[in-house]
């Protein structure tokens, strides 16, 4: 059984106030929009948080919670503690004044809760059907947007606003978030035949930064498949005597007509 208690490290006989104090020091931690270049790790502890959060601030499922870790009971049968993570979600975002205050607390400090971040984040982009609708929130699913590397100007850009969001959230909370360090790493997308990917070749690849170019010869290997990354280490973007590396993900792309794999 999960320690609920030890996620949001506070004591069993915490009160409601400090456990949302908890709760809150910890999500502006690990808010993916916090951890660019980690989303993914932040976003898993991110969930746990909050599935933490929503056992512990709810009254009856915290009693049911306690009760279920003194007996020691777990699984089928009662009394115990049966809510899934699933569930414990289901009933956040259903309750319109809980989902609310979160809405209200993330949008204060500058950081993503849309209804896009929650299902990607909390169902996994299954496209959740909540009940109710933030204010705040679009009517309509938003079109999907894939996103380009970020220039110098973004990167700028992307700095400036979390200086800013770093100051909100220690004005809001006390908590002073540490700046995340910029990634190096570079990905791009190097364009295969499924004849290249079963046989394996060589491919060239120019890498660039700002006026200097650099070509090479990417080896593909045999029987590799489409969406697997070749590492190009140290061919990343370079910061004093720092380099990242680069990823080439490997795309398929359709043989001309009449072609005769080799």
């Amino acid at each position: 059984m999960k320690d609920y208690y030890r996620v949001l490290g506070v004591p069993e006989n915490a009160t409601p106030e400090e456990i949302k104090a908890a709760y809150r020091k910890l999500a502006f931690k690990y808010h993916p929009d916090v951890n660019p270049g980690n989303e993914k790790e932040a976003g898993e502890t991110f969930k746990e948080i909050n599935e933490a959060y929503g056992v512990l601030s709810d009254t009856n499922k915290r009693q049911q919670y306690d009760f279920a870790r003194k007996s020691g009971y777990v699984g089928a049968g009662a009394p115990n503690f049966s809510y899934s993570q699933s569930d414990i979600f289901n009933d956040i975002f259903s309750n319109p004044a809980a989902a609310e205050e979160l809405n209200r607390m993330f949008g204060q400090a500058g950081f993503r809760f849309d209804r896009e971040f929650v299902n990607q984040t909390f169902f996994g982009g299954r496209g959740r059907a909540f009940v109710f609708t933030f204010g705040s929130w679009p009517q309509e699913p938003q079109p999907n947007v894939i996103a380009s590397k970020p220039g110098v100007i973004d990167r700028m850009m992307m700095k400036s606003v979390m200086g800013l969001t770093r100051f909100s959230v220690k004005a809001l909370t006390g908590v002073d978030i540490p700046m995340p360090q910029e990634s190096l790493d570079e990905h791009d997308e190097l364009l295969i035949t499924e004849a290249d990917a079963k046989n394996g070749s060589e491919k060239r690849y120019v890498v660039k930064h700002g006026l200097s170019r650099k070509k090479l010869m990417v080896k593909i290997p045999a029987g590799v498949q489409e969406g697997t990354a070749i590492r190009l280490k140290g061919m990343g973007r370079k910061k004093k005597k720092e380099s990242g590396d680069l990823y080439l993900h490997l795309r398929f792309k359709q043989e001309p007509d009449g072609y005769i794999s080799g």
